[in-house]
């Protein structure tokens, strides 16, 4: 008998229900079928046809519990069900269903084998949980080319941004004018408070301080010693974003007070 392939405790243990329940539900389906089965049985039996009613029970043996395992993960034992237990038992991570669904991919091993502990994700506040996993998450879709990535604030608010140039452009092509509508808020300035967790703009450059500081010391490549080289790779990374974002709104500020 071949071994169960697992990642993680929680899989395995789901890949134990799922098939344990699949071969209780084909043996319950057969005594339930039992009326119409042995009557055939005996007839094809004394027809010297034994060899039909052998091809019969394994057809249904193995279509029915291959049939019975995809609705099983259709319904009742869904296959992110082992996903979504990791990321909130073990990594402490408060996901939905369809998050844990999206997510999948880092933990069932569908990666040429490979999969994401990802347990430095401990080490960083609650706060920041779920936007660790979920930029981690979007730096393997990209790389991988497979899986919609997350939709992070600042890619929000770049699109917003970019509908409305969109917008404007097609305004200025109907009306030949070539006058620039002035944008009230710095969109630059937007994306970079965004990426240090701010969600208004502030009344002094202290509170900007105040955040890089907190988010640097949540990224710190520190923190995710011992993980896999993408892994670090994303925390340097992040790093790296969170100084440039810094460095915008020091120059932003400096020149707009």
């Amino acid at each position: 008998m071949a071994a169960i392939r697992f990642t993680h405790s929680y899989d395995l243990l789901f890949k134990i229900i799922i098939m344990f329940s699949g071969i209780v539900i084909i043996a319950a389906g057969a005594d339930v079928l039992s009326f119409i089965s042995n009557p055939i049985e005996k007839g094809l039996r004394s027809s010297n046809l034994e060899w039909v009613w052998i091809v019969l029970m394994w057809t249904y043996i193995i279509g029915g519990y291959i049939g019975v395992i995809k609705l099983l993960g259709n319904t009742i034992l869904p296959y992110w069900l082992p996903t979504y237990l990791y990321v909130r038992f073990s990594i402490f991570t408060r996901i939905t269903s369809s998050e844990a669904e999206r997510l999948e991919f880092l933990f069932d091993g569908s990666l040429n084998g490979i999969w994401y502990p990802l347990g430095a994700i401990r080490k960083i506040d609650p706060e920041f949980r779920r936007e660790a996993l979920f930029r981690f998450a979007n730096k393997v879709a990209i790389e991988q080319g497979w899986r919609k990535r997350f939709v992070m604030p600042e890619d929000s608010i770049n699109w917003q941004h970019q509908k409305s140039e969109n917008q404007e452009n097609k305004s200025r092509q109907s009306t030949g004018k070539g006058s620039k509508r002035q944008d009230n808020q710095d969109q630059q300035a937007i994306v970079s408070l965004q990426i240090l967790g701010l969600y208004e703009i502030p009344k002094s450059f202290d509170s900007v301080k105040l955040a890089y500081r907190r988010k640097i010391r949540e990224f710190h490549p520190d923190k995710f010693a011992g993980e896999r080289i993408e892994v670090l790779q994303y925390a340097e990374e992040m790093s790296k974003r969170l100084n440039a974002a810094y460095t915008y709104l020091q120059h932003h500020f400096s020149e707009n007070m």
